[in-house]
């Protein structure tokens, strides 16, 4: 009742209906658990016992209640059931698939939904899930599928939705529709097969995470009542699935979704991976989790329970049975029943017909040498006394991972005369009846009863002679059957077996092949772990004979060497390169080892090591490249590229056929080591080696890299038009490539950071790197979206887009996932921008300083000194910008100095564009001549930008170019081209500063136009404290009104240098007043609007 009691209140907390079930949590005076009644997220409970301690019975009793109580509600219908799943480890974990037990819950759940049917506990549960259930659960099918058609997450044809169905087979009616239409799970389902999908791409974690947790919520969000999943058994969890489990259990976004985990908490110590994930939820949801430790039953309750099993009314009646049975049990349910049936078998327990009673004729001493001390030997006992084929099947069952139904059953049987499978369907109700077996009602299969059972039946099977030939039957049947997604099951467990067997017992060269085989199916199931088992299986059962078979040994070692080098043994996989370099026959069998010796030197940060070996790697295969590359060697290459491209562009490249070329990685990895190293003219050469090989060759998936780091050290060292050719070229390569996420995504985003913006507008490509965030996280690349998505706010802020309070929140989101992956860099990056955005967006007496909710200037200094200087860096560009909009004099000045002791170049194009803007703008905005020589600087920078075409350039070189030599027609230009070029932003800060410099020239009316319009373009980009701030300094704006139908800067004809559109002033600067009052609003969408703006312009 205590343990019943918290897991009530848990729910009925939780629970949509605010008024259900309330009295449930405060009866029996057991633990009290507060939650703030108001959120419905989801409840965390874990539940530890000793095996056989009634977890799982406490669990259905809790179910068997609350849908109980639910049904006896005056609003309800009886129709709509209360939707639990559960799913359970095994310990013969080598023989279960990835994700064993959450693959059950995902079955149960679709055989729930698609067939009207949920599980009971008892018959009275299944009578009230009757007749209107069917109706409901079809409704509810309808309504997910709808929200699944709707999710960009899992939706259809999405990389979630394909996920879902790789990782979960089950899930399929679920995710294509056939739930609601059945044609179409027989046209897809009979197009799958585990060769086709073992071509494919392995996922990334964090893709089953995401799409685990997208589903589970838009399943939990359609029901009227939380849902319940129950995951049994977790102290064998495997690898995979503690990950996902840490992620659902810890993410508060979970709504209407509870979750109970149970282990044996005496198989769990605290280096067990499930204690760390239970301390880690519990801190991360507080309140939200409950532990709830159940113990052995006293000997009052046992006493109890065996006087009701052999019908004593009176407790003292069994008193001597209790001192015999409670002492070897210590008060486990399990093993008190198992005992009081052997003392029945040994009939010192029997049934006297001639009294009708129980009764026992020996003493205490005999009755307890009649009960044995270990429960599995008592179940051993049990099992010798069923008929041989229960054993039989007991022995089967034992070694399967998941129930099954009775046609497999009957072929994995290895028996002399064949039995039906009516005569199997009996023999499965007798053991049920004998306690060794439970009947399913979701699944509609029979199941080991307990743990200790399987234990049991395994031992029992080891002491036969025919043990060895009854696995290698089960193998055999196994990898028959394994055909199909839903089946894959049978391959672990066929490989399971056959592995347990030693190698005089199977065919070796069959077994390496079918755990190379079955490893390929765990990689692509999100399981490097079961793929790195299996492979060190192939490789120990290889030794006697490696390299006898040539292909089969290079085939284990290069898969050997990539799951060690994946995991992170690098010496294992030194062994494995080593193992092939000097065995393989041809230098093409062995890139793969190449390839991982320079990524290995890669891991020590040896950059240069690591470019020297890849180079004379690559002059193994007769290109003659030079380690240190002198002008005449780039003159040479060149014109061995130009003979190549035989007159035609890089855009040729675009031609070519798409090919496997293994050689193609190598060539980029080692490009990319000679950048890191600093050899620019090394990375020419071995890219334009690249180049002529791929001519030759064909385009390999990895060739885009290979073009993109050439394209990013050409536009380092200025040649820009060349890069920009060159990433334009890199991007129509990479759309060959598109079904791989990871890689098309990190060429898009690298290209457009590192290329694109460098003469293309900067929110062109906003868009294209919110989209490469989402799928570079996606695919587990979490360090490359965080990059991402700070090239997309530094293009945002560059471009001038809205400063909308959204553009807060995804800040915020970032800066919380930084730290949670223990990204510090990037999320004081994230923390500065979002402090910028609120020095603008909100009124403050200090808007210069980044002092604020989101960032604290002092921050920097407890960072270490990459960290630190990095930081004072961002906040320092952003600072400028911020001193230059609110005329900081002594700010400008400040942060000019700063800035001018960091290089005069960035990686980040979008980042450098707003540091030499402002840094051009500030230095002519200051009296000092000293300050000059930098805004000189800033300006040549622009203007070379300019004549090589670029569209960002024009609006910061006119707009400087004014603030040095101030004309009229020096800020109309400025004015008109900021317009042209849709920065909003940058329009404003000129429209203002012209009329500052009209006021000192006293042309008062055009003066407060320019400001009106400076003013509305301010409030237009989102900068409300700014037009705060300058109402404040004009007080005549306070008054102004917007005229209708104008949009942005409509208020001032820049080329005429005169007012066309009604000023609204109520006085001169001199003379007003009135109160400020915001007369219209005008929301600026930056997506759509820069979108129609390109296609009108094209």
């Amino acid at each position: 009742d205590r343990e019943l009691a918290v897991l009530r209140h848990l729910y009925d907390d939780m629970a949509t209906n605010s008024n259900d079930g309330k009295e449930g949590a405060a009866a029996g005076g057991g633990p009290r658990v507060s939650f703030l009644g108001s959120n419905n997220g989801s409840r965390v409970v874990f539940l530890s016992g000793y095996s056989g301690i009634g977890k799982s019975a406490l669990v259905k009793e809790f179910i068997h209640q609350i849908q109980r109580e639910y049904n006896s509600t005056a609003n309800n219908d009886s129709s709509s059931p209360i939707l639990h799943f559960s799913g359970k480890y095994i310990q013969q974990s080598g023989g279960a698939a990835p994700f064993s037990a959450i693959s059950q819950v995902f079955g149960n759940m679709v055989s729930s939904l698609t067939k009207g049917q949920q599980g009971g506990n008892n018959k009275a549960d299944e009578k009230i899930n009757e007749g209107g259930a069917h109706n409901y659960t079809r409704s509810l099918c309808n309504k997910i599928w709808k929200q699944i058609q709707s999710s960009d997450v899992i939706g259809p044809g999405t990389d979630g939705n394909e996920v879902l169905i790789d990782i979960f087979p089950s899930l399929r009616p679920l995710l294509d529709g056939s739930c609601v239409s059945s044609n179409r799970l027989q046209r897809m389902e009979s197009m799958s097969n585990i060769e086709g999908r073992e071509e494919k791409g392995e996922p990334s974690m964090n893709a089953v995470k995401e799409s685990t947790s997208e589903l589970l919520n838009m399943i939990s969000s359609s029901l009227q009542r939380p849902l319940v999943l129950f995951l049994d058994d977790l102290q064998w969890a495997d690898g995979p699935s503690m990950e996902l489990l840490l992620f659902l259990l810890a993410n508060a976004q979970m709504k209407n979704l509870m979750f109970i985990c149970a282990y044996r908490s005496n198989e769990v110590g605290v280096d067990h991976p499930f204690a760390d994930i239970m301390t880690k939820v519990t801190e991360s949801r507080g309140e939200f989790v409950a532990k709830v430790d159940l113990f052995s039953l006293s000997q009052e309750a046992i006493s109890q329970f065996i006087a009701d099993c052999i019908g004593m009314e009176e407790v003292d009646s069994v008193k001597e049975l209790v001192e015999v049975i409670y002492p070897k049990t210590m008060g486990n349910i399990f093993c008190v029943m198992q005992a009081i049936e052997e003392l029945v078998r040994k009939n010192a327990l029997y049934y006297d017909v001639m009294c009708f009673e129980w009764r026992w004729t020996v003493d205490k001493v005999e009755l307890a040498n009649q009960v044995g001390a270990d429960v599995v030997e008592t179940v051993k006992a049990k099992i010798r006394g069923l008929s041989v084929d229960i054993q039989n099947i007991l022995a089967v069952m034992a070694y399967i991972p998941c129930s099954v139904d009775v046609s497999v059953l009957k072929e994995l049987l290895l028996t002399d005369d064949a039995l039906n499978e009516n005569e199997i369907a009996s023999l499965l109700k007798e053991a049920s009846e004998e306690g060794m077996l439970i009947f399913l009602a979701e699944s509609g299969h029979y199941v080991l009863a307990h743990d200790r059972i399987r234990e049991a039946s395994r031992g029992y099977l080891g002491e036969k002679e025919d043990h060895d030939q009854l696995l290698l039957h089960m193998a055999d049947v196994l990898q028959r059957l394994g055909k199909g997604s839903k089946m894959e099951w049978c391959l672990y467990t066929a490989v399971d077996l056959l592995n347990s067997l030693p190698s005089d017992k199977v065919n070796v060269t069959d077994l390496i092949k079918l755990n190379l085989r079955v490893s390929k199916i765990a990689k692509r199931r999100g399981s490097p772990g079961k793929e790195n088992s299996l492979l060190r299986e192939c490789l120990e059962r290889l030794q006697p004979f490696k390299w006898k078979d040539y292909d089969l040994s290079l085939e284990v070692y290069d898969a050997v060497i990539v799951s060690e080098y994946t995991l992170g043994n690098q010496d294992r996989a030194t062994i494995g390169i080593e193992e092939v370099l000097d065995n393989a026959k041809c230098l093409r069998d062995k890139v793969s080892a190449f390839l991982h010796r320079v990524k290995s030197l890669c891991e020590t940060k040896d950059y240069a090591m690591a470019a020297h070996e890849g180079v004379k790697i690559l002059n193994m295969f007769s290109y003659n490249i030079p380690l240190k590359p002198t002008k005449l060697d780039l003159v040479r290459e060149k014109m061995k590229l130009r003979l190549a491209f035989k007159g035609r562009s890089y855009a040729s490249l675009t031609n070519l056929p798409v090919v496997d070329d293994p050689l193609t990685e190598l060539f980029s990895e080692v490009c990319r080591d000679c950048l890191f190293s600093g050899q620019p003219r090394l990375v020419v050469v071995i890219a334009w080696t690249a180049v002529r090989r791929a001519i030759e060759k064909g385009i390999d998936r990895y060739f885009p890299l290979c073009l993109l780091i050439l394209g990013t050290l050409l536009g380092k060292k200025g040649n820009v038009r060349a890069a920009n050719e060159i990433g334009n070229v890199a991007l129509m390569l990479s759309e060959n490539f598109r079904k791989n996420k990871s890689d098309y995504s990190y060429t898009q985003f690298a290209t457009y950071a590192g290329i694109i913006f460098y003469l293309q507008p900067f929110r062109s490509g906003v868009d294209v790197l919110q989209q490469c965030y989402k799928d570079l996280k996606f695919s587990g690349k979490f360090e490359f979206s965080l990059g991402s998505m700070l090239n997309y706010f530094y293009a945002y802020f560059a471009a001038g887009l809205n400063l909308g309070s959204i553009l807060e929140s995804k800040l915020l989101v970032l800066d919380e996932f930084s730290q949670s992956i223990d990204k510090s860099g990037f999320a004081a990056t994230f923390q500065i921008h979002r402090q910028f955005v609120i020095n603008l967006r909100q009124r403050s007496e200090q808007p210069t300083l980044m002092n604020g909710p989101a960032f604290q200037q002092d921050e920097v200094s407890e960072m270490n000194d990459q960290a630190s200087k990095m930081a004072l860096r961002d906040a320092s560009i952003f600072r400028l910008e911020l001193a230059f909009i609110f005329n900081d004099i002594e700010c400008m000045a400040a942060m000019l100095e700063t800035l001018a002791a960091y290089p005069f170049e960035d990686q980040v194009i979008s980042r450098f564009y707003i540091r030499a803007c402002f840094m051009g703008l500030a230095a002519f905005s200051l009296a000092e001549k000293n300050y000059h020589a930098i805004g000189n600087k800033c300006l040549k920078y622009f203007r070379r930008m300019k004549k090589l075409g670029s569209t960002n350039a024009p609006p910061a070189y006119f707009f400087i170019a004014a603030l040095k030599k101030p004309t009229k027609k020096a800020f109309t230009t400025a004015i008109d081209s900021c317009r042209e070029a849709s920065m909003p932003h940058l329009e404003a800060m000129a429209r203002e500063r012209y009329g500052m410099f009209l006021l000192t020239r006293n042309e008062l009316e055009l003066a407060n136009s320019c400001l009106t319009s400076a003013y509305w373009l301010y409030f237009d980009w989102g900068a409300h404290g700014k037009s705060l701030s300058l109402a404040r300094e004009y007080p005549f704006l306070k008054a102004v009104k917007r005229a209708k139908g104008t949009g942005t800067g409509s208020h001032v004809s820049s080329r005429s240098g005169t007012a066309t559109a009604k000023s609204a002033v109520s006085g001169s600067v001199q003379n007003s007043g009135g109160i400020y009052k915001r007369q219209g609003t005008f929301n600026y969408n930056s997506t759509m609007s820069s979108r129609e703006l390109i296609k009108k312009r094209r």
